[in-house]
């Protein structure tokens, strides 16, 4: 028998699937692919993060190439969350929201707590009654919220009570749609804990906080989702953990009344961050938009370069008191600029040291790291 003959023998036992064969593949590639790009990034950020490590103490810097935008521009305004160009409405008013690879955790009025990939939405828990002792418990400077999530990765925190005063911590996996952990928070009767931030290995939350003492003076708890451990904490252990921690998506603060020593920098996730929009070389030590703080800040991103961006352009009459709230990649963050009239979140980016307006949207929106927009001019 001829190649010819055999080869059109095959085709004639070639089946092809069907269409609802192919469909389900489909699905299941998708889910695949959405599980496989946020591991991708995941190593990404891991490679970005010791590179530095290991230019930290050279002579020359080490700097990763720019990363692709991994996470939307996220904001909730009412009921609608939008997430990038996709608006998702939530059953109910939106109070807080943070963002992991994956998509957006959020919590409505009625204390639901809820996860969206920006298409279905899954109701993840519930707060819960706090009970007494919680009515402002958030240490000075700080913004009030129950979630945490760290600038990359798939982690989503929260504290639910399943009876007043009694506070449990979850952390929850959104690539996978799983709980990872969930412990019983060891406070005794009377005691308070909120929380406070998250790595890639710890959560941390203040015991007893309180609202006349900044966060770097409260009581600090770290607790270990691997181990299940919960150990108190100085400030200085926090500030260890972060720098042995540091990630591309960081900032290096000198001077800003954290670390022991107003000659060191300290890492810090840069979110809450005040920021100065207008600042002059005369006042702050340099020209633009950039960290602010007491005494003599220096801010610096993880390559060593400066903090500091041109503001957008024609931007002079609209400088007032800003916030860091997000990180799209390695190279951007987005300031948020509460206005009277309306809610400006800024896009700066490391690379060109430049802002734009990426958005323009109404007052009082909630935003990632910070909660609902307060115009404070």
């Amino acid at each position: 028998m001829s190649e010819l003959d055999v080869l059109r023998r095959l085709g004639d036992q070639i089946v092809p699937p069907p269409f609802e064969a192919l469909g389900e593949t489909a699905r299941r590639r998708a889910r695949r692919a959405r599980v496989a790009t946020s591991a991708a990034v995941a190593v990404v950020v891991a490679v970005s993060a010791t590179a530095v490590l290991l230019g930290r103490d050279a002579d020359r810097r080490v700097e990763p190439a720019p990363a692709p935008i991994t996470r939307p521009l996220t904001y909730a305004d009412g009921s609608t969350i939008h997430y990038g160009d996709q608006a998702v409405d939530a059953d109910g008013p939106v109070v807080e929201l943070d963002v992991t690879d994956d998509g957006v955790g959020f919590r409505t009025g009625d204390g639901q707590i809820w996860f969206t990939d920006g298409s279905a939405i899954d109701r993840l828990g519930a707060l819960g009654e706090t009970g007494p002792g919680y009515r402002d418990p958030w240490p000075l400077t700080s913004h009030p919220g129950w979630m945490l999530s760290a600038n990359a990765g798939s982690s989503l925190v929260w504290f639910e009570f399943p009876a007043p005063g009694r506070p449990e911590v979850v952390v929850y996996d959104t690539g996978s749609g799983t709980e990872v952990a969930r412990e019983v928070v060891q406070v005794g009767q009377g005691h308070t804990a909120v929380p406070a931030l998250v790595s890639d290995r710890f959560v941390y939350w203040f015991q007893d906080p309180s609202s006349d003492e900044l966060p770097e003076d409260q009581t600090q708890v770290r607790y270990d989702p691997a181990t299940g451990e919960q150990s108190g904490i100085t400030e200085g252990d926090l500030l260890e953990d972060l720098d042995s921690e540091a990630a591309m998506r960081s900032i290096r603060l000198k001077g800003d009344g954290r670390a022991d020593a107003t000659d060191k920098f300290h890492y810090s996730d840069g979110m809450g961050q005040q920021m100065g929009l207008d600042l002059r070389q005369g006042v702050a030590g340099v020209n633009g938009v950039a960290p602010v703080g007491a005494g003599d800040m220096v801010a610096r991103d993880v390559g060593g370069r400066p903090f500091v961006f041109d503001p957008p352009r024609d931007y002079t009459d609209k400088s007032g008191v800003a916030w860091l709230v997000q990180w799209l990649d390695d190279q951007t963050v987005v300031v948020l600029n509460p206005l009277r009239r309306s809610t400006d979140l800024i896009a700066c980016r490391l690379d060109t040291g430049t802002c734009q307006v990426a958005t323009s949207a109404p007052p009082g929106i909630v935003v990632p790291e910070y909660g609902k927009s307060q115009f404070l001019g």
